[in-house]
């Protein structure tokens, strides 16, 4: 029910398209006419309409002829597996190809005869073209939002000093390339938000080059000429002397830089290097590679206060991570630049190993940084909790990680999502309850839960601590966590 008026009867196309108009923002026209009461609520004629209908059809004798291959079988667990279509893996080959143009053929074929496209086309451009705007967060002393005006290819990162002042572009990728197809990807901010480095795509390509920017004084870009290349698959983290960052990239490609994107080499030993502003990326040091574990990816984190390098080791997609540390202290500065000089610790050319420590040495968990008060590391895991809990760790005596203190101990029922730890002693946690965000407010200290009444209240506390997590939860919509509203 809606109101007073049902619904049933209502295809599914237009079932479908209601919900489209649904998303629209508030000030677009969202009301559609009823089937029980005939009232005619708003002007969104093609969505009222339904969607186009189309009788076309393919016949199973028009799709192409495609090899079975019955000599490819495995054993695997003790079972044994065919795999008829193995020869599809290697899009390279003549087979493949063939196969790939006759599919093609029959697509082209079948479109030709849709009359409709146009029609969907046109629907489906206007429901979307509309303004849409990222949640704003605070660097530095600016605040910054993405925004698309309706139909741009990709998001304009904008911003201001003021809450009330007029936007300035920082980065409009649309402008890098005349097809929109150049995507940027990330881009951190330094720890004092006067610099920016970015992560630039073309084509939806895995690959990236890494740029920078200083934020001048007007609000807008001015570049640098840093160039970081053959980067996939990276974090970008900033030491808080402003002087460089972590990264990740892989040995030089194969292929052609052409083709980067649609290569089918294998990509092994991520390195994690170190660069510093104004210099070759050839001077990178590389902090971190294993060759023994060649799929191993590794991620890198700068702790809030600064102190310490994290280290995340993953290997596939499961949630579970080693966790290294790295205290920054123990690392030299350059004479001169006083950046930190990892050269004596390069994992190809340097002469001492680097003061890595291995707080988690095993795959038995999911690790995340939530925040730390000198030694005191808090961390979001799901080690015997899979619902997860927060923990805290004194790193001059860590002992085993299963006595370590809960600070947020695993809920009966709900899935604690993300802890982001604000000014002072608090931490706000964000539990999936009942299939919405739930905001709770506790000291980082203990865990103790401190009251709040309504949203508002946290809403209030965040304003002076405005930071990039508080920007990722205040994404997520949430209830009120002193009820079960």
């Amino acid at each position: 029910m809606v109101g007073a008026c049902s619904w049933a009867g209502t295809s599914a196309s237009e079932l479908m398209l209601q919900r489209l108009v649904a998303r629209l923002p508030r000030s677009a026209p969202r009301n559609y006419p009823c089937r029980n009461c005939k009232s005619s609520r708003s002007a969104m004629a093609p969505a009222a309409n339904g969607a186009p209908q189309s009788g076309l059809t393919v016949l199973p004798s028009e799709y192409p002829e495609v090899l079975r291959d019955p000599s490819v079988v495995e054993e695997l667990h003790g079972s044994k597996v065919a795999d008829p279509y193995r020869w599809l893996e290697d899009p390279d080959s003549p087979e493949t190809q063939a196969f790939v143009e006759a599919q093609n053929k029959l697509t082209a074929k079948v479109l030709e005869q849709c009359t409709t496209r146009d029609q969907f086309k046109s629907l489906f451009t206007a429901l979307y073209d509309y303004p849409k705007y990222g949640t704003p967060f605070k660097r530095g002393d600016r605040y910054y939002y993405y925004y698309n005006s309706g139909l741009q290819q990709q998001y304009v990162l904008y911003g201001q000093d003021s809450l009330q002042a007029e936007p300035v572009i920082l980065l409009d990728p649309n402008t890098l390339s005349e097809d929109g197809t150049v995507a940027l990807k990330d881009a951190v901010f330094s720890d004092n938000g006067q610099l920016v480095a970015y992560q630039l795509s073309s084509g939806g390509s895995d690959w990236s080059t890494i740029k920078v920017l200083s934020v001048g004084a007007d609000g807008a870009a001015v570049p640098h000429d840093d160039l970081l290349q053959h980067v996939k698959f990276s974090s970008i983290a900033w030491t808080h002397d402003h002087k460089g960052f972590f990264y990740n990239r892989f040995a030089e490609p194969k292929s052609s830089p052409d083709s980067l994107g649609t290569e089918t080499d294998t990509n092994q030993n991520q390195l994690l290097c170190y660069h510093v502003l104004g210099t070759p990326q050839s001077q990178d040091a590389t902090v971190l590679a294993d060759p023994g574990h060649p799929l191993w990816m590794f991620g890198a984190e700068v702790t809030d206060d600064g102190r310490y390098l994290l280290v995340y080791a993953s290997e596939g997609c499961q949630p579970q991570n080693r966790l290294f540390y790295l205290d920054l202290q123990q690392v030299p500065k350059a004479v001169g630049s006083g950046a930190l000089d990892f050269s004596s610790f390069d994992f190809f050319k340097g002469t001492q190993p680097l003061p890595l420590v291995k707080l988690i040495d095993n795959f038995d968990a999911s690790w995340d940084y939530v925040a730390n008060e000198g030694q005191q590391l808090t961390l979001k895991t799901n080690l015997d909790a899979p619902r997860y809990r927060v923990v805290c760790v004194d790193l001059s005596n860590p002992g085993a990680p299963s006595s370590w203190r809960d600070v947020i101990p695993q809920h009966a029922k709900d899935v604690l999502q993300s802890a982001v730890a604000l000014q002072g002693d608090a931490l706000v946690v964000r539990h999936l309850r009942d299939v919405k965000a739930a905001l709770t407010l506790h000291k980082l200290s203990s865990g103790e839960r401190v009251q709040v009444r309504g949203a508002s209240s946290l809403s209030d506390m965040a304003q002076d601590a405005l930071s990039r997590t508080w920007h990722n939860l205040l994404s997520m919509s949430y209830s009120c966590a002193n009820c079960d509203c």
